[in-house]
């Protein structure tokens, strides 16, 4: 009787864990070197020390890459790193990379929507999970699409505030596991990314976002990251 009665109380203290736990979205930016030049490079003799000292005092380009999500804003870290509470149900979403968006005020403080700036370059790529029953798994379908006459920014889009020539993303299919949490495919990042300036514009409009908190749970050699919402 006692072991049943561990046994439902184990149960109904995992079940807590379960519900307390908030889904988050994350993605990472990688680094997008140009390969093909890499290799003519190190293919002549000396170049391979000058290349790896030139490679070591370059600025990491994937920290400090600010964005936004469902009202929140985060840059990313030292690993390029993103995370956002997860905000809407659809397992799907859109990337829409630009250097300056526009508030559309509802009353004083609170923003109605966000818009694109007409005449700013912008590039926006649809990410939708699908499942392939042939092969039973799980993956993403990943595509560049044209922009819309309309320029609001759906609620469900996660805008980087970036010139679209220093970010992309690959089409086509990246495998995935479907769970509550939306882990999304790479962000790449090219070579002359204006980290600073992207980061000194969004200093204008970071009151008009909620910042991403986060709690650690340090364990034996492990650390757990919770994001609150």
């Amino acid at each position: 009787m006692k072991k049943n009665h561990y046994i439902h109380l184990m149960v109904l203290l995992l079940s807590c864990y379960q519900i307390g736990a908030n889904p988050t979205i994350s993605f990472f930016f990688r680094a997008d070197p140009d390969m093909e030049k890499i290799t003519k490079k190190l293919s002549k003799p000396g170049k391979l020390a000058k290349y790896t000292v030139k490679g070591v005092l370059q600025p990491n380009l994937v920290e400090g890459i600010v964005a936004t999500y469902g009202g929140y804003i985060d840059a990313s870290d030292y690993n390029g790193e993103v995370v956002f509470p997860r905000k809407h149900p659809k397992d799907a979403i859109e990337f829409l990379i630009t250097p300056h968006i526009i508030p559309v005020p509802l009353f004083e403080n609170t923003i109605s929507y966000w818009t694109r700036v007409p005449g700013l370059p912008a590039t926006v790529y649809s990410c939708e999970q699908k499942y392939d029953d042939a092969k039973d798994h799980y993956y993403w379908q990943v595509q560049e699409v044209p922009l819309s006459d309309d320029k609001t920014i759906p609620l469900a889009t996660i805008v980087i505030i970036a010139n679209p020539k220093n970010i992309t993303m690959k089409p086509g299919i990246t495998l995935t596991n479907k769970t509550a949490n939306l882990v999304l495919p790479d962000v790449y990042v090219k070579k002359g990314i204006a980290n600073i300036q992207n980061a000194a514009y969004t200093l204008t409009i970071r009151h008009l976002f909620k910042p991403v908190e986060t709690e650690e749970s340090r364990e034996p050699l492990k650390i757990l990251t919770h994001v609150i919402d």
